[in-house]
């Protein structure tokens, strides 16, 4: 027995010596909880307040609305306070820094942008698109007196004027700011006319009728886009717009007309159509966007002014030779409207415009000026539009036009299909 006596003071050490060990085990392990819990409590903390930052910059979006194209380039760093402080940002991978974006416009509300005032996010926008118009016109003229108060002695002669026109256009958009915009617009024109008039030999069952088409360029323009205020919660998109327009289509003026042979005098067809004013001419508007979720509202008016220009035939007489000068009326435009982006690529929308145009005045050489009677005009028309969205580079722009008033022509349909760069 004396063999194991020296080994009881182990055994007893060792059993009183094990509890103290796993006591101290478990005092580091409580103490590396807490310090993990304390950890977390202030990740949660700092993300609470990331949150609130990010739930206030929501807001303020929302109340902006979707028709912002904007870019704000800032860093959210969150004080220990809780605050949060902006400043400006390099894009992110730079330093921990960050680039916050606001919410994008849906791609159909900036087709509406482009279509109704100008976007000014894109570099480069090359636009394509035709157009076809078609009108009806009758008047009823009386070459003769009345008899009797009841009798019309004399010759009654209808006349018709049915013109279709095709026009393709081409135009480019460049922005170098996102405040300034500047486009170039070329288009061609296919004109088809038919006149026809009821009452060729004094018979009113005689008809006379002949169909005249050509093709040319039309007016070249270009334009410059300026925008004023950029769109708040509180204030619309203001953009100031400035045009100029070079007569290089063909001119209206010294054109001949002459006589269908078998009209017996009352039918005077011109020998082409033209595909321009001939002219030079000016114009200056303004235009406004404000979004009202889920609408989007805009309006828009304008001024144009017209150059004299001399020329070294005015006169539609194939035997007459008339120098001078033409003066045509200005005109003033204006309309509304409004656009429903139904999703992210379609939006539908309706708008009205109304065209003033003065009366023209016309000078032969080395006489006074002389009014053109019937040549001021009033033209409204009521428009129906869809924008699509093909892609985010690429979109169609339909829309639909109704003449509303008798100078206006009875109906338009156009298709655009913009490429932004």
């Amino acid at each position: 027995m004396r063999r194991f006596f020296p080994l009881r003071p182990l055994v007893l050490m060792m059993a009183a010596g094990l509890p103290l060990a796993c006591l101290a085990d478990n005092d580091d392990e409580v103490a590396d909880l807490r310090r993990q819990v304390q950890e977390l409590t202030q990740r949660v903390d700092t993300q609470q307040s990331s949150l609130r930052v990010l739930a206030a910059r929501l807001q303020q979006l929302e109340a902006a609305g979707p028709g912002q194209a904007r870019m704000v380039r800032t860093t959210d760093a969150v004080q220990p306070d809780g605050s949060a402080s902006r400043e400006p940002a390099s894009a992110e991978g730079s330093g921990g820094e960050k680039v916050v974006r606001e919410a994008p416009p849906s791609r159909s509300a900036e087709a509406v942008y482009r279509e109704q005032s100008a976007m000014f996010d894109r570099k480069f926008t090359l636009e394509t698109g035709v157009s076809y118009s078609h009108s009806n016109r009758r008047d009823l003229f009386l070459n003769g007196f009345l008899a009797l108060d009841a009798i019309f002695l004399g010759q009654i002669n209808l006349d018709r004027i049915k013109a279709d026109t095709l026009t393709f256009d081409l135009t480019g958009r460049y922005a170098p700011t996102d405040r300034l915009q500047f486009d170039l617009n070329v288009p061609y024109l296919y004109r088809y006319s038919a006149f026809s008039s009821v009452g060729a030999g004094f018979s009113t069952s005689a008809v006379a009728e002949r169909n005249v088409s050509n093709g040319n360029v039309g007016d070249v323009s270009a334009g410059v886009f300026y925008r004023l205020i950029q769109e708040s919660a509180d204030s619309p998109d203001t953009v100031l717009n400035f045009r100029v327009k070079a007569p290089t289509g063909t001119s209206p003026y010294g054109i001949k007309f002459e006589d269908s042979p078998d009209s017996g005098g009352n039918l005077k067809i011109p020998a082409k159509l033209p595909t321009g004013n001939g002219v030079w001419a000016a114009s200056a508007g303004v235009s406004f966007i404000k979004t009202v979720d889920p609408a989007i509202l805009f309006a828009n008016l304008g001024y144009t002014h017209h150059f004299d220009r001399s020329f070294s035939d005015i006169s539609s007489d194939p035997n007459t030779r008339t120098p001078g000068s033409v003066r045509l009326g200005d005109q003033f435009s204006l309309g509304a409207g409004f656009a429903f982006a139904l999703n992210e690529r379609m939006s539908l929308s309706t708008s009205y415009s109304h065209r003033f145009a003065r009366k023209a005045r016309v000078r032969q050489q080395g006489q006074d000026w002389q009014t053109v009677n019937g040549s001021d005009s009033s033209a409204g028309v009521l428009n129906f539009g869809v924008t699509y969205a093909l892609s985010d580079r690429r979109s169609m722009v339909f829309n639909l036009g109704i003449g509303v008033t008798a100078d206006a022509p009875d109906i338009t349909i156009g298709v655009k299909f913009p490429f932004s760069f």
